[in-house]
């Protein structure tokens, strides 16, 4: 078995829980770093991960927190990660996110893509959801070897 990786910039368990972050859409007391929205995805994908004999690597930083009100993205970003590792083989997918002013971006790195067609149309499906929060899908050298799927959002979905 091709061992399964699960690395992080940031070690959580540093981060004092009680204190507040400053998240797209402006200072809450309950939100949730996108980082362990990430670690959660990451570890509900593992098993389907390790039979693609791929990598997970959560490289998003602590600095960008998400409201409470993130369901739909949680589950795009859910879903991405789904077909990017239905799709994978013998690969590495690398997850790191930025904040531009009122917009977050994420992006799924795919660094063995070895089913661009499939991972393209599996990736397409999901554009319309993301479209009907405000968000939107790209994805940069679908045929190439390292492929990158970027989900963008904004933070008006984060305010409920």
């Amino acid at each position: 078995m091709f061992p399964v990786q699960q690395l992080m910039k940031t070690d959580l368990r540093c981060y004092p829980m009680n204190k507040q972050l400053h998240t797209v859409s402006g200072i809450f007391n309950n939100v949730i770093p996108l980082n362990q929205v990430v670690s959660r995805m990451v570890n509900t994908s593992l098993s389907a991960a390790r039979y693609h004999k791929t990598n997970l690597v959560n490289e998003v930083e602590l600095g960008i927190a998400l409201g409470t009100a993130m369901q739909h993205a949680i589950g795009i970003m859910n879903e991405i990660l789904t077909a990017i590792v239905a799709n994978s083989n013998n690969g590495e997918i690398h997850i790191t996110a930025d904040r531009y002013q009122d917009i977050v971006t994420l992006e799924f790195q795919e660094r063995n893509n070895n089913n661009g067609y499939a991972l393209a149309y599996s990736i397409g499906s999901i554009e319309p959801v993301a479209a009907s929060i405000g968000g939107h899908i790209s994805i940069k050298y679908p045929q190439q070897k390292i492929t990158t799927i970027s989900f963008s959002f904004p933070d008006s979905i984060l305010a409920a």
